[in-house]
Formats: structure tokens, C-alpha cells, sequence
């Protein structure tokens, strides 16, 4: 793991540039899918080919075994959250299979940590066309989040944050320091 500089964080999105995306490996992603798909093409073929009256019960519940879980790893890749990308106007959160969601920079109230099962970031915020709140929620397991919750402070400082949020992203004094 690599370490983090402090001050790499101070004006992200002016030392970074915009616009900019953030993003799981690729190679990672499409593999996985690829030998999940695979797995599940395997499965099939040995339902169709191998398995019979006479087989053992063992021998035909696994390949239903794994086709569930190849398939569980194939729909999780495709419906989560693949990459982030910052622009000047909004941010915009984009999946394999998903419609991406684009939120305006202004109309994000707040950011919080919800600390559930599982970790998630929620971002409160004010939908345009239907003009009513809705918060959208992403993984905290996501790459690089140290530099997008500050890039996302940078952008809207008027943003309400809880404890969590607000003590994981550098304030004015903070950056004052360094």
C-alpha cells in the first residue's frame, strides 16, 4: 500500500486538473467476469453432458453451486460502482450495466457515512427535474477515497458532514498548516 502524502490532498482538484476520473482496475474487472462466465459456461455443459439418472446427488448439485456463485460474482461487477469522474459542473458515478448517475455540485447538501454491514458513503442531495431530496450511496472500498472525499469537500464547502466525514477531510486550518 502505498503511503499518502498530506499534502497532496491541500487543492486536489487544482493540482489534479478536471476533469478526472477515478476507477477500479480494468484488467481486474473484465478478468473476473470473464472467468465467472466461463465457470458458469462450464457448469452448463456439465448439466447438459455428464450429469444423468444415475449420477450421484453430490454430482448434480455443483454445478448449481457454482452457477450461483458465478453468477452472483457476474451481477456484483456489473451493478457496482466502476468509476468516478469529477467535472467543473457535477460529479458523475458510472457502472458496467447501470445508468449513470450525474449529481450537480450544488445540489449536494450532505455526506455522510452510513455504518451498516456494509460501509457506504451517502451523498444527500437535491434532485433537479423532480425537485426532491434523494441520497445516492457508493462503497467506501472504493480506490483512492481519501482524495475523492476531499476533492468532493473542495468542490462543495457548503456541504454539511458527520463526525466521520468531517474528520477524514482537511478543513481550512488544516490546510493552513501544511
Amino acid at each position: 500500500m502505498k503511503k499518502l502524502d498530506i499534502n497532496q490532498l491541500i487543492n486536489i482538484n487544482e493540482k489534479r486538473g478536471l476533469p478526472r476520473t477515478y476507477q477500479f482496475k480494468q484488467f481486474i474487472r473484465f478478468f473476473t467476469l470473464f472467468l465467472s462466465i466461463l465457470a458458469i459456461g462450464y457448469a452448463v455443459w456439465v448439466i447438459l453432458q455428464k450429469v444423468d439418472a444415475d449420477s450421484s446427488r453430490f454430482t448434480k448439485m455443483v454445478p448449481f453451486i457454482i452457477i450461483f456463485l458465478a453468477l452472483n460474482t457476474v451481477l456484483r461487477n456489473l451493478l457496482t460502482l466502476n468509476a468516478i469522474t469529477f467535472t467543473k459542473e457535477n460529479i458523475i458515478f458510472k457502472f458496467l450495466a447501470k445508468k449513470k448517475v450525474v449529481i450537480a455540485w450544488n445540489s449536494i447538501h450532505k455526506i455522510v457515512l452510513n455504518d451498516g454491514k456494509h460501509k457506504t458513503i451517502g451523498i444527500h442531495h437535491q434532485n433537479q427535474s423532480e425537485n426532491e431530496m434523494k441520497i445516492f450511496e457508493f462503497s467506501m472500498s472504493f480506490p483512492n477515497m481519501l482524495e475523492i472525499l476531499n476533492s468532493i469537500a473542495e468542490m462543495c464547502p457548503k456541504a454539511e458532514y458527520d463526525e466521520f466525514i468531517a474528520n477524514v477531510i482537511l478543513s481550512e486550518e488544516e490546510k493552513k498548516w501544511e
